[in-house]
C-alpha cells in the first residue's frame, strides 16, 4: 500500500511518553492531537501495521517471502517478520531482533555520530538503507502512525533502560 508522504507541521512527534500515557482503551493522551487521517491512537497503530506490511516507500527493490513462489515490492515486513514480533533477516542474511520493546529503547545513543537518536531517525534510516526508499518526513502522519505500531509493539515493556 502507498500512502503520499505529505509532511504535517503542526503534528508534533510522538514520543513513547506521551502514547504510554493513554487511557486504557488507548485514547490519544491530553496534549497530543491525534492526525487527521485517524479517530484514535489504535487506530493509527493499525495503519501504522498497514504501512509496515505493505509500503515500498517508492523503492523498486523487491524480495520473495519464504513459501512464496513470486517476488514482492521491499517493505519493513521483507526483514521483519511476523510484524516485528518475532526475530528477523534481512536479504543479506543478517539477524535482527525483535521489534517488540524498540521504541522502549529510544532515544538511544549513537556512538558513532555522538548524538542521541530518535525512533523516527532510526525508522527513516531503516526505510533508507533496507528497504531502499524515500522514509517519511519525521513529523507526517505516516511516521506517526509507524510509531505507533511499534509503540504498541512495546506496551508493557519498562522505558529508559538505556539511561544509567
Amino acid at each position: 500500500m502507498s500512502r503520499p508522504l505529505v509532511a504535517a507541521a503542526a503534528l508534533p512527534l510522538l514520543t513513547v511518553a506521551a502514547l504510554a500515557a493513554g487511557s486504557a482503551a488507548c485514547a490519544a493522551p491530553a496534549g497530543f492531537a491525534v492526525p487527521a487521517h485517524v479517530a484514535s491512537i489504535d487506530q493509527a497503530a493499525d495503519q501504522g501495521a498497514r504501512i509496515f506490511a505493505h509500503d515500498s516507500f517508492g523503492s523498486s527493490r523487491t524480495w520473495i517471502p519464504a513459501g512464496a513462489m513470486d517476488s514482492r515490492p521491499m517493505s519493513c515486513a521483507a526483514c521483519h517478520t511476523d510484524g516485528g514480533r518475532t526475530e528477523g533477516v534481512t536479504p543479506a542474511g543478517q539477524h535482527l531482533p525483535s521489534l517488540i520493546g524498540a521504541a522502549a529503547r529510544f532515544p538511544r545513543f549513537n556512538p558513532r555520530t555522538g548524538t542521541a537518536q530518535t525512533l523516527q531517525q532510526q525508522i527513516a534510516h531503516c526505510v533508507r538503507g533496507g528497504v531502499g526508499g524515500q522514509p517519511p518526513a519525521a513529523n507526517s502522519p505516516a511516521m506517526a502512525d509507524l510509531v505507533a505500531y511499534l509503540t504498541r509493539l512495546s506496551k508493557g515493556v519498562p522505558m529508559g533502560r538505556q539511561f544509567k
